[in-house]
């Protein structure tokens, strides 16, 4: 069940961020999203093309977060492979601390949190925080984990990622939970 919500708070952080609609199988935008964000987010592994295209700008640029990696999309091609991951606890580090959203929707469901060099966004969806745009030093990955842990107490912390910032967020005690695919036109 965590899967479920951990795509469906990515979906709702893509929401506040880009704003856009939910249908039964997907969230999509209707205007092309800011980079690094998708114009459409698979809900559910038996989401189609039908389901996305009619609702988004699907001209070149156009991305689509595969949540499940089970979308075939004729004409696009895979941007990237990632993991979902269950993070944490992690190791608490004072220092930590809330910083300015500059370029992030003021809400409470949202945190932006520092120390030193290294920031982390956390979003509080239904059962879950996602975990994203963490930069800094690997070993700061279990910092920023207990601080989004800390500053959304009671739930675990979520997210995805690919790369070296998988195998860092692995080393470091995250669990896998499965693949997406994000999709580029």
């Amino acid at each position: 069940m965590r899967l479920e919500w951990t795509v469906a708070e990515n979906a709702a952080w893509c929401d506040l961020v880009c704003g856009g609609r939910f249908g039964p199988r997907a969230w999509t935008s209707p205007r092309r999203t800011p980079e690094y964000y998708p114009d459409a987010v698979t809900l559910t592994p038996d989401a189609t093309a039908a389901d996305i295209l009619p609702f988004v700008d699907g001209s070149a640029g156009c991305s689509v977060k595969d949540s499940f990696a089970t979308l075939e999309l004729p004409g696009f091609s895979i941007l990237f492979e990632a993991t979902w991951i269950e993070c944490g606890p992690g190791i608490p580090e004072p220092g930590w601390r809330r910083a300015a959203a500059h370029g992030f929707p003021a809400d409470d469901s949202v945190a932006v949190l520092s120390r030193g060099p290294a920031t982390v966004v956390a979003h509080r969806g239904d059962g879950v925080v996602g975990l994203s745009n963490f930069s800094g030093p690997d070993e700061s990955w279990p910092g920023a984990v207990a601080a989004v842990a800390s500053a959304f107490p009671g739930v675990p912390v979520v997210g995805y990622e690919h790369g070296d910032a998988l195998r860092v967020a692995l080393d470091h005690g995250a669990e896998p939970w499965g693949p997406l695919r994000v999709w580029v036109r």
